[in-house]
């Protein structure tokens, strides 16, 4: 009888544990209107420029966000609840004076306000990934967390974001409860 129970509890975590979703792309931009803040903001170019909608890559168009020069200048997104991410789309500002500005930027997702203390998606970045629209996309392979943070290391930094797009929704089990955790064990759900 003990064995049996402890067969059954074994079977339980594992059926528990494997009842992870799966994080895809989907198509809504979980980060467009939410509230965002960054280190500190110099010629009106506001943390919400980021989330606003308008994807314009030039400064021109008051879609860009922009902090002051200084030492490892960060930017960051509420996303109001732990959500799973699949991809950010940057858009960088285009103008030939700036477009190298983001040139190793990182982005960041976790629970914590502070970026530099959250996972990071795939490292540095390179503007050299940019299309025609300025647009940078970072796989962060279903990471999780409430905030989605870009940061920039180093001293006489800005950093200015002119659209941040964050996509991920959870969609199905990979395997649902018992039945993946009973699977080749010869018993079913009906038997417990």
């Amino acid at each position: 009888m003990a064995g049996s129970l402890t067969l059954f509890a074994v079977l339980l975590l594992l059926g528990h544990s494997a009842a992870a979703s799966e994080c895809v792309k989907g198509t809504r931009n979980l980060a467009k209107g939410r509230w965002a803040i960054q280190r500190n903001t110099m010629s009106g170019g506001d943390a919400s420029r980021a989330v606003d909608g308008n994807k314009s890559p030039y400064w021109s168009s008051n879609s860009c966000t922009h902090t002051k020069f200084t030492r490892n200048p960060w930017w960051r997104v509420d996303l109001g609840s732990t959500k799973c991410v699949a991809e950010v789309v940057v858009v960088n500002r285009i103008d030939s004076c700036c477009n190298r500005r983001l040139e190793g930027f990182t982005v960041h997702v976790g629970h914590s306000g502070n970026p530099a203390f959250n996972p990071s998606c795939g490292g540095p970045q390179s503007v050299s990934k940019q299309n025609d629209k300025g647009e940078i996309r970072v796989d962060c392979g279903g990471l999780r967390g409430q905030y989605v943070g870009i940061s920039l290391k180093g001293n006489g930094k800005t950093l200015t974001l002119c659209e941040v797009e964050v996509y991920g929704e959870s969609r199905g089990r990979k395997r649902g409860g018992y039945y993946g955790a009973l699977t080749g064990t010869g018993l079913h759900p009906g038997d417990l």
